[in-house]
């Protein structure tokens, strides 16, 4: 399964990784080493990832949450958002949509 980083997820990488050095590091790993079967299932091929911080003492629980979209035609995985739980304790249905709708159209112009 191939990964596909959007210019919208990118750049809320680089906002966290201003206060969090290894946020990049740890999703990439957490995404090359995924099992689905162990996340949290959302809807419409929608998964809620926990994510150990390197930077923190805290576990997964003061880790960063983040949304991927499993897009089974092309065999990609999508992150669509990613956050310090620290910072922000959920996001909305409609916050998940609006990352989604930013990513999709960026996605279908690559893959396509």
């Amino acid at each position: 399964m191939k990964i596909f980083f959007a210019e919208h997820f990118k750049n809320q990488l680089r906002k966290l990784k201003k206060k969090y050095p290894k946020v990049k590091n740890d999703i990439l790993e957490k995404l090359e080493n995924i099992n689905l079967k162990t996340e949290i299932y959302i809807g419409r091929s929608i998964y809620k990832l926990r994510i150990k911080s390197s930077d923190q003492k805290k576990g997964k629980s003061g880790g960063f949450r983040s949304y991927v979209y499993l897009y089974l035609k092309k065999d990609l995985l999508v992150p669509l958002c990613i956050y310090a739980k620290s910072e922000t304790g959920s996001i909305s249905e409609n916050e998940l949509k609006y990352h989604f709708d930013n990513i999709s159209v960026e996605m279908l112009k690559t893959h396509s």
